[in-house]
């Protein structure tokens, strides 16, 4: 074909390359419409089951704290020797003290922890007791163990608080080897496998106890933590 034929015609090639671009285009921004309506619905699902989860975990904490969770000798202790007090609760908290409870982990009711205190062989329960109607108004920190051979859950009056300021305790489960080497152990006779920490989140007086059983009773020490 002469030079004038093809000015006249146009070059057959380029118009073919313009309609295989132009498709090409189309299918492009069709896909990235469709990936982009995939990511949204990826993150809204994501969302959906973090916020489920967060939910659940904050439904699960309040049940945890439910006096009916403890063993039915140590239910029936509390409510006719301390009928006037409840378990600590996150409600209960100050706001330092809830911050700095929701970093524990694991995350567990503020005022319960279980372990094995005393005896490697059978759990301990201690508790954090508040006054109802004024949570803020002191605390009662008690441990029921059971003695060798019964079934019943013997209180220890461990610590107690006659004035404001409960809001800032609370109790939380630990490893005796975390802050105890072997002759650490040795020197404070401390040869359970747990401990129990109590944590003052108070704004001038932060500090923490672990409390441990020692020669037949519940000694305590200020830790780093």
């Amino acid at each position: 074909m002469t030079n004038q034929a093809l000015e006249r015609h146009g070059d057959p090639g380029r118009f073919k390359l313009g309609l295989y671009s132009s498709s090409n285009q189309n299918l492009l921004e069709k896909h990235m419409t469709g990936l982009r309506s995939s990511l949204r619905l990826i993150f809204l699902l994501q969302s959906t089951l973090l916020f489920g989860q967060g939910a659940t975990r904050a439904n699960q904490i309040p049940a945890l704290c439910k006096v009916e969770s403890l063993p039915s000798d140590i239910q029936n202790r509390l409510k006719k020797e301390y009928s006037c007090w409840k378990i600590q609760e996150p409600a209960d908290l100050s706001q330092r003290a809830h911050e700095r409870w929701e970093s524990e982990k694991p995350q567990e009711c503020p005022g319960i922890a279980v372990g094995h205190f005393e005896s490697a062989k059978t759990p301990s329960y201690a508790v954090l007791l508040v006054p109802m109607g004024h949570a803020d108004g002191g605390y009662r920190f008690l441990v029921f163990s059971q003695k060798a051979g019964q079934p019943a859950y013997e209180p220890r009056l461990v610590e107690k608080l006659d004035q404001n300021g409960a809001a800032n305790y609370f109790i939380h489960r630990t490893r005796i080897s975390k802050f105890f080497d072997e002759p650490s152990r040795k020197k404070f006779q401390a040869h359970t496998v747990d401990g129990i920490l109590l944590v003052d989140s108070a704004e001038n007086e932060y500090g923490v106890e672990v409390y441990f059983w020692s020669g037949g009773r519940y000694r305590h020490e200020p830790i780093d933590y």
